[in-house]
């Protein structure tokens, strides 16, 4: 196996166990959710999305030491919850980085299906997020803003392919393990622009890009199949991981603000 098509199974691999870690933390979630909330609560979920996201990146470190690393910053106990987290996919001299804000799926029903179920979208947090990611872009250069949604759900990738096997930017050697897609990445201001407080897991897929196509296929050279049919494609001349993580310690404001950083490498 050459080193690009190895390069991209091991990407194909972190996705997928990214994919296990979240089913099964919202598969245990919708199966206790009724009998652990309380009579009076209207929620019918159990974790946070900041719980998923630590434990994804945790679980993606223990895995996967030598492509995966992950930052956790200190920010003021208070202003913790809801922080944003900072990624970075990196394939050679090649990268792409954003500020993240993580969404779950929600239900109005206990056991309700993932599919059918909604994301609670905060006009007013995705326009901040909008803007913090435009006013640190001084500081880190080509900072994108995305919103990654945590929901299990089928959708045909951008290639067209449901066998990813098939596809010319993902197909590797060995199989795709069969993990039911559940990490969903889309552009923030192509959320922003859609201005719904409530949206259909449905038509957040629609406009997002699940994490087994973003990871393997947005390092081939020609990507036009894949990712960057939703502007999703490396960049060059951005500053390194460590040097992006110096500038968000050595800002108060920035370190605030971050919750940590998950960097995936190859």
């Amino acid at each position: 196996m050459n080193g690009e098509i190895y390069n991209r199974k091991v990407l194909c691999d972190i996705a997928h166990c990214a994919f296990e870690v979240i089913n099964r933390l919202l598969s245990r979630d919708q199966l206790l959710a009724r009998e652990t909330r309380s009579a009076t609560t209207h929620s019918r979920q159990i974790y946070r999305e900041e719980c998923i996201t630590v434990e994804m990146a945790a679980t993606l470190r223990e895995r996967f030491p030598g492509q995966v690393e992950i930052t956790l910053f200190t920010p003021p106990e208070e202003t913790r919850t809801g922080a944003d987290w900072y990624w970075r996919f990196e394939s050679g001299k090649r990268a792409i980085h954003a500020r993240v804000q993580a969404k779950r799926v929600q239900r109005t029903e206990f056991s309700q299906d993932d599919s059918h179920g909604h994301v609670d979208i905060d006009l007013p947090q995705l326009t901040q997020l909008l803007q913090a990611t435009s006013a640190a872009t001084d500081q880190l250069s080509g900072l994108q803003a995305w919103l990654a949604t945590y929901a299990r759900f089928h959708a045909t990738p951008p290639c067209g392919y449901n066998n990813l096997t098939q596809c010319i930017q993902h197909q590797h050697q060995e199989a795709c393990e069969n993990h039911e897609p559940s990490l969903w990445i889309a552009k923030a201001q192509e959320i922003e622009q859609i201005a719904r407080p409530q949206m259909p897991v449905r038509n957040v897929i629609q406009n997002s890009v699940r994490l087994d196509c973003m990871l393997p296929c947005i390092t081939g050279l020609d990507a036009a199949p894949g990712p960057a049919t939703k502007g999703f494609t490396l960049q060059t001349g951005l500053q390194t991981y460590q040097e992006c993580i110096e500038i968000i310690e050595r800002d108060v404001l920035l370190r605030s603000e971050f919750e940590g950083a998950l960097r995936i490498a190859v």
